[in-house]
């Protein structure tokens, strides 16, 4: 190293000697990624040169990435230290590596920046990379800024626009070219609205755009429920906690009464149908509806790229009568052009669900239930009916003790046996549940062609045994560049699903959280024990107990779902000029869906209804046996559905700017749309899925000889003969066609001004025959105002780079497409009493019924500040003209009819914050709030409301002008009497003449059941490879009935239920003796005759029923819930060169983690009400190659 030392020391003092280089041998050298050191021994083998430098300069020395062929060493070296603050001298064949000398240079370097339409940027962040000096282009989109040294690097970036890096070297006037970034959802991001794209910038509705890669939960197998507390404005609530059950999603308030207040999906441009719309007349709807999924169940999450979120009319009127719930656009992945390779991605999910337990919840153990029992007993409380003389109820247990059936030895082993056993319902009829999701991707393409393809796999288990939700999905697209100025779209999508449930009467969950614990599952030696319950089979009265088991139950009888789904959508692209494009696009979508519902020979549900005793417990010779309509097999519900639909759309859009300030978006388009849906509905009896899913035809007629009856009770309207004189078959055909025209307009003025116009006309099957009904479109129009674009608030307030001002006007629409203007006639049987054909008029002719319109105003606010400070704002209202059910006279041979004229409003405030205060390239903190109040309240009410309507409240009906839709009253409560027990009431001098026409009077308003308010906060915060992520989602302001502990007492509350049932905890702190009243006010259970309470307006009801539906038993519904604790690891460069992958990310989730809400839910989830969600933990796996 000395020797090193000197002889440079040599050569510096001798600089002023050395001479011009004498001719060099030429060589060749090719070093990749190689150190200095490397590149330097590889010149000495190959040209005999020797390299000399100060060993302060060896951290400064770059890594050398080198290709030449028969190079001169000058040419070599100036190649290797290109960019470097390294220069070199050479003489003979040594190298002497120096650093530059230091300048000082303050140069003005000036310079233009420009969009990728040649338009110029003011606002533009333009800063010296490294430092904190930095200046903003001004309205001009010109700039200047001092250097002081070269090279140096300068950064360009503005919101929505891809960010630039330039290198200085010598230059001194710059034009810049800032590129719209599509994966940034800033001022220029462009956006889909479904029917075109526009750039944000050129937009004055109400949206919220979302990247479905931030929002994605593994333990979700659908987009739907993915969005709770993501989007201000929109109410996103799980309507079960079982697999394959679908979220209920509302935009903005309610604005409609008896249609469906769900929002639109449309995917790629297609308006997404309804799976099956069941009929009310189909018996077990509510068995398939809770699982059978939504418009978008089909879909894969890891398909989806973007989701917009439309709210008001600017943004929706386009879609004219389908529009007044809102627009959620979906958009999926596709493939990537000029990329020349393949990319394969992989990722796999494991979900693990908690089981519940009874920690959670207020209810009874089998001591409890057994005190209880006792002590309402010693109180002299009847039976609700007596108790079934049984050994596995402690009530059954008494019956035989004191009639003498047992002696007092067995009766107390028996009681033993009940109070030890304790049965955990839960943990027999639910598990730890284990769900998988597999996903595999390949994209890829070059300049012509490009592609994407997907197969997914899930396997959702639900938290009860016996619920599962499983799908398997493929897609492919494919885009073709036909020729430079014509492009082809293409893609198809399959997808089979298969959910599995329970059938009639069984509900694993329910039944845990209903049953007295002292009842066994299974008796001493491990079989099912059968616990003796009231038989009501009408042809037997010898028998009157029959053997239930929910083990047995659940394990014959079911309830599933498949259905599979194709869609394929076409869309050729012509751009007839660079500023105007046609576009063709076509969709096709066909669905069948099976279902079925069944119960078979050996569940109490058929032995009840058809058979009247126990499975084989009776020979074919007895009484009994000839007794039974159903002697074998039991009961198979079967539906069959399959939806076509089409969508061919033409569009004519153009796109142009004058002038560098001047630009036009016009769109013109034509659209016809078509649904078809059938679905034929059958019962059998006599199914036996054990011996080959074979059908026993019934006894016939003549065969049955009742007990207890006389021979024809079983035939009026009753059982197995009812059904199959009336039919159980069914039949349901509706076809919807559409035809639309819309138009778009916006025009843009110096990036600053906006004006946005919308039309839309819709003609159809569903409308009336009123011609001006059939030209009745939906419009919109609209204005912003940009004012961080102008020069006073770029020169003064330069840190504004965006302060857009909204405001817009409009009319959406809302057709019911399952209501009709014409006469409807049901074609019945044969009356017996004429044997003739009956018809009955279901609904009169109404030739002005037209879809629902709602009119919308819209007030926004879009900012940015620093660069990271982002804040929305929207101030909205809406005036809803729904279809109504109203009152008419009986002469026209019904009580009401359907017209419009129900008036709902709705205003509210909704705002979104997003705070990015670290942003490198190693740590990384994002913080997004977004809330939303809404106010509802209808018109005037077209129907008399009862007092029940008032206590229940109506979600398809207005109550009361100026009142939420769904809003409910209760009594009054005044506490409990210290005499007796029972509940007192206030309001009870109110005007009995008042009274009678308005319960209100001596009601009081509880609130409303939907929540008015919602919120969500996502909290990201990443250091180096890790990133841990949490969110939060709250909604405010909803309010419930807690359930009656008393339920399942007799409607005075003076007779105890059954004792199968289990209570709730309350029961023991209810009142008992004079001076109870201070600290409970759950009233005494009443013994002997109960009085009603007669309230002003003469109405008489139990006092127990008065309580129940008083405001003590009403309960704030809101909740604050943490979704998700996400931790997530990226590999880094040395990990993925060393595995060869392009990414890999490990991820760990948890779900559902807690949830904030009232004690007096006792364990229940707000959301619910009667039910949890279960906590799930993720482990996940994502692969790049």
């Amino acid at each position: 190293m000395k020797k090193r030392f000197l002889l440079c020391f040599l050569l510096f003092v001798s600089f002023n000697v050395w001479g011009q280089t004498v001719s060099s041998p030429k060589i060749s050298i090719t070093l990749k990624n190689a150190s200095f050191d490397q590149f330097v021994s590889e010149i000495f083998k190959k040209g005999g040169f020797k390299v000399f430098y100060n060993a302060g300069l060896k951290e400064k020395l770059p890594i050398v990435n080198i290709d030449i062929k028969s190079a001169g060493i000058d040419q070599i070296m100036t190649q290797v230290l290109t960019n470097t603050q390294l220069t070199y001298k050479l003489s003979d064949k040594t190298v002497v590596i120096l650093e530059k000398e230091k300048k000082n240079l303050p140069d003005k370097i000036k310079g233009i920046i420009y969009d990728s339409n040649k338009q110029p940027l003011p606002s533009v962040a333009v800063m010296l990379k490294g430092s904190n000096k930095g200046v903003y282009s001004d309205i001009n989109g010109q700039f200047e800024i001092m250097v002081l040294e070269r090279p140096c690097t300068l950064t360009f970036s503005f919101i929505g626009m891809k960010r630039e890096e330039i290198l200085l070297t010598d230059q001194s006037q710059l034009e810049i070219i800032l590129k719209d970034d599509e994966n940034m959802l800033g001022e220029a991001a462009v956006i889909s609205t479904g029917y075109q794209n526009l750039s944000k910038r050129d937009m004055v509705g109400a949206l919220t755009i979302i990247n479905a890669e931030d929002i994605y939960v593994p333990a979700y197998t659908t987009i739907d429920k993915m969005l709770q507390g993501q989007v201000p404005g929109m109410i996103v609530q799980n309507s079960s906690s079982r697999a394959g059950a679908s979220a209920n999603i509302k935009i903005r308030g309610t604005t409609t009464l008896l249609g469906n207040q769900n929002p639109l999906w449309v995917v790629d441009g297609i308006i997404q149908e309804d799976p099956i719309p069941l009929g009310a007349t189909f018996p077990v709807t509510a068995d398939f509806k809770e699982f059978l999924g939504n418009q978008i169940s089909w879909l894969n999450p890891q398909d989806i790229e973007t989701i917009v979120v439309l709210k008001d009319a600017s943004a929706t009127a386009v879609y004219g009568s389908r529009a007044s719930n809102g627009v959620i656009v979906v958009n999926t992945k596709q493939g990537k052009s000029n990329v020349d390779r393949y990319s394969v991605n992989f990722s796999s999910n494991l979900t693990v669900k908690s089981k519940p337990n009874y920690s959670q919840f207020n209810l009874m153990d089998s001591y409890d239930r057994m005190k209880f029992t006792d002590e309402v007993i010693t109180d002299g409380s009847a039976y609700l009916k007596l108790p079934i003389k049984q050994q596995y109820s402690y009530e059954g247990l008494k019956r035989l003790y004191y009639e003498g059936d047992i002696d007092q030895e067995a009766y107390v082993e028996g009681v033993d046996f009940l109070a030890n056993n304790n049965t955990d319902w839960l943990d027999i009829l639910t598990r730890t549940a284990i769900s998988q999701n597999h996903n595999l991707s390949i994209t890829g393409g070059s300049k012509m062609i490009n592609f994407m393809s997907s197969l997914s796999y899930s396997n959702d288990q639900g938290q009860e045994i016996g619920n599962s939700a499983e799908r398997i999905s493929g897609r492919i697209s494919i885009g073709v560049q036909l020729r430079d100025n014509l492009r082809l779209n293409l893609s198809l999508v399959g997808t089979q699903n298969q959910n599995s449930a329970f059938g009639r009467g069984v509900n694993p969950m329910n039944y845990a959280l209903n049953t007295s614990r002292s009842i066994p599952a299974y008796d001493k030696d491990g079989k099912l024990a059968f616990y003796r319950n009231e038989s009501t089979y009408k042809n037997n009265k010898g028998i009157t107990d029959l053997g239930y088991n929910i083990i047995n139950e659940r394990d014959h009888s079911g309830a599933n779902t498949g259905s599979s789904t194709m869609s394929f959508n076409s869309d050729l692209s012509w751009d007839i000029k660079p500023w105007i494009k046609y576009q063709f696009t076509v969709g096709y979508s066909t669905s069948n869906t099976h279902m079925e519902s069944y119960a078979g020979e050996r569940t109490y549900y058929i032995a009840n209804a058809y058979r009247g005793y126990d499975y084989g417990s009776v020979l074919p010779t007895s009484a009994d046996f000839a007794a039974a309509v159903l002697p074998f097999g039991g009961e198979l519900y079967t539906v069959d559905s399959r939806q076509k639909s089409y969508n061919i759309q033409n569009k004519i859009n153009i796109n142009k700017t004058f002038n560098s300030k001047h630009r036009i978006n016009f769109l013109l388009g034509q659209e016809i749309r078509s649904v078809r849906n059938s679905s034929i509905s059958s019962t059998a009896w006599g199914y036996v899925p054990e011996r080959g899913e074979i059908v026993i035809s019934p006894s016939l007629i003549d065969n049955i000889t009742p007990i207890g009856n006389s021979p024809y009770d079983y035939l009026t309207g009753y059982g197995i003969f009812g059904m199959l004189y009336s039919g159980r078959w069914g039949r349901i055909e509706t076809h919807d066609n559409y035809v639309s025209l819309f138009s778009t307009f916006a025009y843009t003025f110096n990036n600053r001004y906006v004006v946005n116009l919308s039309v839309r006309n819709d003609m159809s099957n569903r409308f009336g025959q009123n011609v001006n009904k059939r030209i009745d479109p939906t419009y919109s129009f609209g204005a912003s105002w940009n004012a961080a674009k102008e020069e006073f608030v770029i020169n003064k307030l330069p840190w504004i780079t965006q302060f857009n001002m909204r405001a817009s006007y409009g009319i959406q629409g809302n057709v019911l497409t399952n209501l009709s203007p014409e006469l409807i006639l049901s074609r019945g049987s044969v009356l017996p009493v004429f044997n003739q054909y009956s018809s009955i008029i279901s609904k009169i002719p109404n030739p002005d019924l037209s879809w629902e319109r709602t009119t919308t105003w819209n007030f926004g606010l879009d900012a940015q500040l620093f660069e990271m400070i982002n804040l929305n704002v929207d101030y909205y209202g809406r005036r809803s003209n729904a279809i109504i059910s109203q009152e008419i006279p009986y002469e026209f041979g019904i009580a009401s009819t359907l017209m419009n004229g129900g008036v709902i409003y709705n205003r509210g405030v909704e705002a979104a914050l997003t705070i990015v205060p670290i942003q490198t390239e190693d740590y990384g903190l994002s913080i997004g709030i977004n809330s939303s109040k809404n106010w509802n309240e209808g018109g005037k009410p077209s129907i008399t409301p009862n007092l029940t309507m008032y206590l229940l409240g109506r979600g398809d009906a207005i109550l009361r002008e100026g009142y939420p839709i769904g809003g409910f009253w209760s009594y009054s409560f005044a506490g409990i009497n210290s005499e007796t027990g029972a509940p007192m009431f206030n309001k009870m001098d109110a005007d009995p003449e008042l009274s009678k026409n308005d319960p209100t009077t001596y009601l009081v308003y509880s609130g409303q059941k939907d929540p008015y308010f919602t919120g969500g906060i996502t909290l990201n915060l990443r250091v180096k490879q890790f990133t841990l992520s949490t969110g939060f989602n709250a909604l405010l302001g909803g309010v419930n009935r807690l359930p009656n502990p008393y339920s399942n007492f007799s409607t005075s509350g003076n007779r105890i239920p059954t004792p199968e049932l289990n209570l709730n905890r309350d029961l023991n702190n209810r009142w008992k003796k004079p001076g109870d009243e201070l600290f409970t006010n759950i009233p005494a259970l009443t013994v002997g005759t109960v009085y009603n309470i007669k309230f002003p307006d003469n109405s008489s009801v139990t006092p127990l029923n008065a309580w129940a539906q008083s405001d003590y038993m009403t309960v704030d519904a809101s909740f604050l819930r943490c979704r998700s604790l996400d931790l997530s690891w990226r590999a880094g460069n040395k990990v993925l060169t060393a595995l060869n992958f392009k990414s890999l990310n490990v991820t760990m989730s948890l779900n559902n983690l807690f949830v904030i809400a009232s004690k007096r839910y006792n364990g229940f989830d707000p959301e619910l009400g009667t039910s949890v969600m279960p906590k799930t933990f993720t482990l996940g796996l994502n692969i790049g190659f």
